[in-house]
């Protein structure tokens, strides 16, 4: 696939990495910062433009007129809505995503159609990274959670300590632990290494594991690996951005939440639009208002400025002051590898691995209904609606055993209709059955596509 990327900032870079890992894309990417063009020229075999992305000829330079996709990342609105908007009308580009941050144009959905912004899919990071952070605050004790099938499903990752019940025995126990939940480990990671999540296989000390199940099973299963955490009532949110603001709003009712903004005059922009939150001006490092404000009773610390050092540093600073859990906003692998290694941020969050999950279900061929990246792009989740009938597929109609699914590719669950299905090797895929997969491997990716050709274009 011949994809444009117009931007070069941290999205624009994380995509370009992400996808250049597939050697059937040919990326081209557009930035008017030639510093950032030759730091990717460098480590990634990418062609790179350097000028404005909104204006014609840049885009014809970046020879727009023979790309199936144009994905808009620049850090201006209108520039993706300008590029978008030419891309469509004057090099009739088949595929457009841009991301759009502003509020304004978000509220108005008939702005993005081929009758007035030609945008097919908008991104707003921000949104996706709030709806993350959700799903983990509903769920202690799992690192991420996933949701397939509009929330019929779900795949968490949560890590396994020493004197749980199934740490040093075999998986296959954990139906005798759990005789009347419906669950399935799909995948188990020790030492970052991906091995078979097979029933002898023996869950250890430390290991990642993901599992699928319902959302009223979560917690249940979660008791398997770990200590569960209690439910985060006292939070402390470090940052009044977007993110900040919508997480407080949607907190404030049930939690007792404090949001630390330095600067003042945003300050009273969020004041005005919370009820219950009590909003402080300050540094989220000042240790004497940390204290004052209760930090070793703080259930959960979320450092969420637009600062990744800042992120780290007050991270490490609430954790040793008491918070019981810590969670840190991370663009930049630098400042990710290091928070990672801290002891003292128990959660690290990427954005730029979040927006690409919500970029890559429209890279996919076929009907598929969502993607999330996993592992740092190594590995993925993806589900797939199944189309054809028994005589014009390689899945119709067979068992998952008859299926020749590449070593490092799980079939972890099926929904029917509103029925959920967790995956046996007995069970028999049909027509219009929501298939969810998951991939060790994502250069696997082209093989399962050519496995199902039946329903992938």
């Amino acid at each position: 696939m011949r994809i444009l990327i117009l931007g070069a900032g941290q999205v624009g870079a994380s995509l370009a990495r992400h996808l250049s890992k597939d050697s059937e894309n040919d990326i081209t990417i557009v930035d008017k910062d030639e510093v950032n063009l030759s730091d990717i020229a460098r480590h990634l075999d990418v062609k790179t433009v350097c000028g404005q992305a909104s204006y014609p000829n840049i885009l014809e330079q970046a020879e727009i007129k023979t790309m199936d996709m144009m994905i808009a990342v620049t850090k201006s609105d209108e520039d993706n809505i300008l590029a978008c908007q030419m891309a469509h009308i004057l090099y009739g580009v088949n595929k457009k995503i841009a991301r759009i941050r502003t509020a304004e144009y978000l509220h108005h959905d008939k702005l993005f159609s081929d009758h007035a912004i030609p945008i097919d899919f908008v991104i707003t990071p921000e949104i996706l990274v709030t709806n993350f952070i959700k799903r983990m605050i509903e769920q202690p004790g799992a690192e991420q959670v996933f949701e397939f099938d509009n929330g019929l499903i779900q795949l968490v990752e949560t890590k396994a300590y020493a004197g749980t019940p199934i740490v040093g025995r075999p998986i296959k126990e954990l139906h005798k632990h759990l005789p009347k939940t419906s669950m399935r480990i799909v995948a188990v990671y020790r030492n970052s290494q991906a091995i078979p999540a097979y029933g002898e296989t023996v869950i250890k000390d430390g290991d990642s594991v993901y599992f699928v199940t319902k959302k009223a099973s979560i917690s249940k299963v979660l008791k398997e690996f770990r200590l569960v955490d209690k439910t985060y009532k006292n939070i402390i949110i470090a940052g009044g951005g977007l993110i900040g603001l919508n997480l407080a709003k949607f907190l404030e009712k049930s939690r007792r939440v404090h949001i630390i903004e330095r600067n003042k005059q945003r300050v009273k922009q969020i004041a005005d639009e919370l009820e219950y939150a009590i909003v402080l001006h300050g540094n989220a490092s000042d240790q004497d208002l940390l204290k004052e404000e209760g930090i070793e009773n703080t259930d959960l610390f979320l450092a969420l400025t637009d600062s990744d050092e800042t992120n780290v540093i007050v991270s490490i600073l609430a954790k040793r002051l008491g918070a019981h859990k810590t969670v840190a906003l991370v663009k930049r692998n630098v400042y990710e590898d290091l928070a990672t290694q801290s002891d003292d941020v128990d959660m690290v969050i990427s954005p730029d691995q979040i927006t690409t999950s919500g970029i890559l279900s429209h890279l996919r061929k076929g009907d598929t209904m969502m993607v999330h990246s996993l592992r740092q792009g190594k590995a993925e989740a993806i589900e797939v609606v199944v189309h054809g009938d028994e005589h014009h597929s390689d899945v119709v109609g067979k068992t998952i055993e008859e299926i020749a699914l590449p070593n490092s590719v799980v079939v972890a669950s099926i929904v029917r209709g509103d029925k959920v299905i967790m995956a046996s090797r007995k069970l028999v895929i049909k027509e219009n059955d929501h298939v969810l997969l998951v991939l060790s491997d994502v250069s696997k990716i082209h093989q399962i596509e050519e496995l199902f050709e039946g329903y992938f274009d």
